[in-house]
């Protein structure tokens, strides 16, 4: 029933951490959203709000940790809003005073701190996800996909049992023709119904929900990306990005601390692979051209996030992250990769050996128990260590020795990855 409303706001639109179809529905429906807009103090007269005094801002080309271009006070520069009813809408928190003397572990935001995998907190069988969790407020899918990951540890830690693993990929079941034939043409989104502008003068939803024929046309636009996606492969001029099939991988790494000069083990952490495929780039067919940015249907930059094997040892050398390097040495196969500047190697014969600047291990073949653990000469007294990017090596070695043989084999001109006691 207000007669205006105003959005006080200190820096743009373009800059606010909002959904931009829920800006345009608050333009549409009439709120006036007033920019680069400070407040300082509150008006009141007799104990009743007269006006909210603001300061205005402007940018000087900085920005804060999240990337928005940070607001600063214009000198001299104060006005007032008239109003009559205030509302406080800065920043939100969750309330997690049920929680009692127990309250969980937290994140340097505030939010409850989870295992990556299990989303467990640190109270044991207390399990955490969406808004409140991890990196904090994202979207529903988030919320619901947390939901189902919190669901299956919940079944394995009760049961023992984790709940069965994808099916290994076959083209058939899956009738990969009428995937590629729903590709190649664009079905857009099915028309969001709203409430009229001139009944929306209640708390009623202006949002209509989807018919059953609405719901199932909308979710037939679904490209299946969890399952094989390749668009980048298909869209790639070089050929340079390959799609591989790994069978679903799963590690239980210990967590690892030095102390003393030593490496002490704790508690397992688990190491998940479970889509079969998967995408590899291979960087010396790769020109960077962005074709595969512009049809990747995420956000994603295939050419810079999948792994990227390299054949040239400059060029493996010169990179600082994800960056893949695989040759054969007698019958030993090695594997190395790049990380925050630093090389890390597997060497695999029989045994896995892995080495980076802060650690030496020996790790059984195939499931990557730890047999032997050392600190390494970077390794410092205190320092938290951790197995993953070994896990990570040879889960990729495995994906792509096994389904990608026609791959060159680095240091070895002629020689297959896939066979490396062939030469053509």
């Amino acid at each position: 029933g207000a007669s205006e409303t105003s959005l006080i706001y200190r820096r743009t639109i373009d800059q606010m951490p909002a959904d931009r179809e829920e800006i345009h529905e608050s333009i549409v429906e009439g709120v006036n959203i007033i920019e680069l807009a400070n407040p300082h103090a509150i008006h009141a007269e007799d104990g009743k709000l007269k006006g909210l005094v603001c300061t205005k801002t402007e940018y000087r080309g900085e920005r804060d940790s999240s990337g928005r271009k940070i607001p600063f006070d214009v000198p001299d520069s104060q006005f007032e809003i008239e109003l009559d009813t205030l509302i406080l809408a800065i920043s939100q928190h969750s309330l997690l005073d049920f929680f009692g003397d127990r309250e969980p572990e937290l994140t340097n935001r505030g939010y409850i701190a989870v295992d990556p995998l299990t989303y467990e907190t640190s109270l044991p069988g207390v399990y955490a996800g969406g808004d409140v969790a991890a990196s904090g407020p994202s979207s529903i899918v988030k919320a619901a996909a947390d939901g189902k990951k919190v669901a299956a540890a919940i079944v394995e830690a009760a049961t023992g049992t984790p709940l069965p693993m994808p099916a290994t990929w076959k083209p058939l079941a899956l009738k990969l023709d009428d995937m590629v034939a729903r590709r190649a043409r664009r079905e857009y989104r099915v028309p969001v119904r709203h409430t009229p502008l001139d009944v929306r003068d209640n708390f009623n939803e202006t949002i209509h929900t989807y018919t059953l024929e609405e719901a199932q046309a909308e979710a037939s636009r679904c490209l299946d990306c969890d399952t094989i996606c390749s668009l980048c492969v298909g869209v790639c001029p070089n050929m340079a990005l390959m799609t591989y099939q790994m069978a679903p991988f799963r590690a239980e790494l210990p967590a690892l601390t030095v102390s003393g000069g030593s490496v002490v083990t704790g508690d397992t952490v688990p190491f998940r692979i479970d889509q079969s495929l998967q995408i590899a780039v291979l960087t010396d067919f790769c020109n960077e051209c962005g074709n595969c940015v512009t049809a990747c249907p995420t956000s994603g930059e295939p050419y810079r996030d999948k792994p990227r094997l390299y054949l040239d040892r400059p060029d493996f050398e010169a990179e600082k992250d994800n960056a893949f390097w695989v040759e054969q040495d007698g019958d030993t196969t090695v594997v190395e990769a790049r990380w925050d500047g630093e090389t890390h190697r597997l060497a695999i014969n029989g045994k896995v050996e892995y080495t980076s600047p802060a650690l030496r291990a020996t790790l059984e073949n195939g499931s990557l128990d730890v047999v032997s653990v050392d600190a390494g000469a970077a390794a410092v007294d205190g320092q938290s260590l951790s197995l993953d990017a070994a896990a990570q090596m040879y889960a990729f070695w495995q994906g792509v020795s096994g389904s990608m043989p026609h791959v060159p084999l680095a240091g070895v001109e002629g020689t297959m990855i896939g066979h490396p006691g062939y030469e053509e």
